[in-house]
């Protein structure tokens, strides 16, 4: 193999690029990696073509707006779950420290009914997966690992018109009139990509809106310090002690990233020497609506428009949850909005192509709803994968190798075999929960919430073994030695090194 294209730039796809230069680069020094986007190039890298920029404030941050047109500036705040969190830490330790400073880690969720009445905790994490969960701009997430691919070795608008397999070669055509010639294809094009299309099997398979819509804001200092002053002499307000807090209504769902240690330091409070980039990315608050709407808007819709629908949904919800979306998107808040109807990618028949030349890997291949926490994980987890069954398969120093062709083919049959059974799990999981997000009926209201309330009272510190302890390294392994590899994870991953 002398040639990859990796189609997209997102997460996931520089993730791909950055584990392919870590373990197949060093067996093929000649070996060509390279990405295309179909976005443009966001501002600070189009004022530096050649390296990436070292001025802080060149580098974007979680008050890029969708309006920005970039790739770095989509979507809004994520959770970054134990399992994703290990996969960046191996790829790079300073990729790890770069989000873990641009994050709010919790090891719990806080879950609360409309009123305000808590259920209790439910597990994002901890010691025994090595981490907990970690809130963290999209925007500042992929800044940590856009800025370690070599700007030479990514495209940005370049826009995809079709994928062509070959027994041979694959040609990616693009919609300015170019193509190239590559011996491998990764589509991690997203959910809307092109590159599926070359699989005949999945090609005629298009994502569907689940129905729900998630609205969202991340505020600044002074919103968030005005919203707790004026509710600090309310009644009946309570303030979450953990960061992340999920909220369940009749009708609807509200998440809220409150980091109250934060909060309670004096606005004087500097951030440490050389962590000023790095502190901006974080709002003070952010929340996230989630309920049904019908038509769906479009990830364009002004946050304007859907406010009142939303403020409607959480009418006589706790004050604290009124005052976030009241203080949202008023003119000189200094915070970011979002409107992102949820799209979701019904199982595919296959993700690779015939040749074994083409496979398809994160939101192109698994585009899942966002109630598992592991959209962003998953993706990792398939990056990984795959250059780790790359070394494995192509570095080999076997005098008789095996026939190119017959190498693709094995790596993609292995690949699916790896991934295709536990994404598809944790899709089939994450619709449950977000059908707790649905317009409910009084009994089914309170099935609900019992429910929640004793999974929060008897869940044993394995419960999410399933999500939060697969190890990546030791699944490619246990396949590539002719074992069946485990869709769930199982058992204690490691102490936290903190």
């Amino acid at each position: 193999m002398k040639s990859i294209a990796i189609v997209g730039a997102g997460i996931g796809g520089c993730t791909t690029y950055l584990f392919l230069k870590k373990h197949l680069s060093p067996h093929i020094p000649d070996l060509e990696i390279h990405i295309y986007e179909s976005y443009p190039p966001p501002p600070y890298i189009s004022k530096s073509t050649s390296t990436h920029p070292t001025n802080a404030e060149e580098r974007p941050n979680q008050r890029s707006t969708l309006t920005t047109d970039v790739t770095t500036a989509l979507g809004g705040g994520l959770g970054l779950s134990p399992n994703g969190v290990r996969v960046l830490k191996t790829l790079d330790p300073s990729i790890y420290t770069r989000i873990k400073n641009s994050s709010y880690e919790t090891d719990v969720f806080a879950l609360q009914v409309s009123s305000g009445r808590m259920l209790g905790n439910f597990s994002a994490g901890g010691k025994r997966y090595g981490h907990g969960t970690m809130f963290i701009m999209r925007a500042a997430l992929h800044d940590a690992v856009l800025e370690k691919v070599d700007l030479k070795d990514i495209s940005f608008g370049r826009k995809v018109r079709r994928v062509v397999d070959g027994e041979e070669r694959v040609r990616v055509e693009f919609e300015d009139g170019g193509d190239v010639e590559v011996d491998f294809v990764v589509g991690a094009d997203g959910v809307w990509g092109r590159t599926r299309d070359a699989i005949p099997e999945s090609a005629g398979v298009k994502a569907e809106y689940d129905g729900l819509v998630g609205v969202g804001a991340s505020l600044d200092e002074k919103t968030t310090r005005k919203i707790l002053d004026e509710l600090k002499d309310k009644k009946n307000v309570v303030i979450p002690k953990s960061p992340m807090t999920m909220t369940f209504g009749p009708s609807a769902f509200f998440g809220t990233v409150l980091n109250i240690d934060k909060i309670n330091k004096t606005p004087s409070e500097e951030p440490a020497p050389g962590d000023q980039d790095l502190e901006r990315d974080l709002p003070f608050a952010g929340w996230w609506s989630t309920f049904p709407m019908d038509p769906p808007p479009t990830s364009k819709t002004p946050f304007s428009e859907v406010k009142d629908q939303v403020l409607a949904k959480h009418k006589g919800w706790t004050p604290l949850i009124t005052a976030l979306i009241e203080n949202s998107g008023v003119e000189g808040a200094g915070e970011v909005t979002h409107v992102l109807p949820r799209w979701i990618t019904p199982s595919l028949p296959k993700w690779t192509s015939d040749s074994g030349r083409i496979l398809l890997a994160g939101d192109a291949a698994h585009c899942m709803p966002p109630d598992s926490g592991q959209g962003v994980s998953c993706a990792v987890e398939d990056a990984m994968t795959i250059a780790l069954l790359c070394e494995a398969i192509f570095a080999e120093s076997s005098v008789k190798e095996s026939d190119e062709n017959e190498k693709f083919k094995k790596l993609c049959d292995l690949y699916a075999n790896l991934r295709k059974p536990r994404c598809e799990y944790i899709v089939a999981e994450a619709r449950k929960r977000g059908d707790m997000k649905r317009e409910l009926g009084v009994v089914e209201q309170t099935i609900r919430n019992v429910v929640m309330w004793a999974m929060c009272k008897v869940m044993p510190e394995s419960a999410m073994d399933a999500f939060y302890s697969y190890d990546v390294a030791t699944e490619v392994k246990k396949a590539l030695n002719g074992k069946a590899p485990a869709v769930k994870g199982k058992g204690k991953v490691v102490v936290r090194e903190d």
